[in-house]
């Protein structure tokens, strides 16, 4: 598929799931936090980042929300230096590549590069960098930066599954082991 199916250039204020703003800014309040928070300013930086949305297109268009999730989107080059820089060795892999292109990277998922304007580098949508920014200054942002980026459908809704398989993941804390020597029993009777 070329990269024309996985986005159409928007320019309206409107917004939905799968819309990238690119150099979007976003307050951090820098840590280290303790507690219990003291009662005394703390200072806050403004970071230029590209996002993509989260929130679900009908709560967007219904009106039923004043904050907007977004997830930090990096090139993949950017991506890999850090996951490289954090210990995870396996990213420059050819496996790690295919695991995300399958979607079965917990955290991550792929976006197609457009070569046409405007531009965007192979890239990754990291679930471990989320921000709410409210809908209003959003929609200002979105009419101030021109043309922009927005995932067509199936591909959103593969974001949007993606995002929801990192969060819904179970890890159980016990051992079936018992449960499979307890079937031998079953199978005799």
């Amino acid at each position: 598929m070329s990269e024309s199916f996985w986005y159409e250039v928007i320019t309206s204020s409107a917004l939905l799931q799968g819309d990238i703003l690119f150099g979007c800014p976003v307050v951090s309040v820098p840590g280290p936090w303790t507690f219990p928070l003291q009662t005394a300013e703390r200072g806050y930086e403004i970071m230029n980042l590209n996002v993509v949305i989260m929130t679900q297109s009908c709560d967007l268009e219904n009106a039923k929300l004043d904050l907007v999730l977004v997830a930090h989107v990096n090139n993949w080059q950017t991506a890999v230096a850090t996951e490289f820089r954090s210990g995870n060795t396996a990213v420059k892999s050819r496996e790690f590549r295919k695991k995300l292109i399958d979607g079965s990277i917990p955290g991550l998922s792929l976006l197609h590069k457009h070569e046409a304007d405007p531009k965007l580098a192979w890239s990754v949508a990291d679930f471990h960098r989320l921000y709410t920014l409210p809908k209003a200054f959003l929609e200002q942002y979105a009419q101030s930066v021109g043309p922009r980026l927005r995932l067509r459908s199936p591909y959103r809704e593969h974001l949007a599954q993606a995002f929801a398989r990192y969060f819904m993941r179970v890890g159980l804390p016990h051992d079936a082991k018992a449960f499979e020597k307890e079937g031998d029993v079953v199978a005799a009777v």
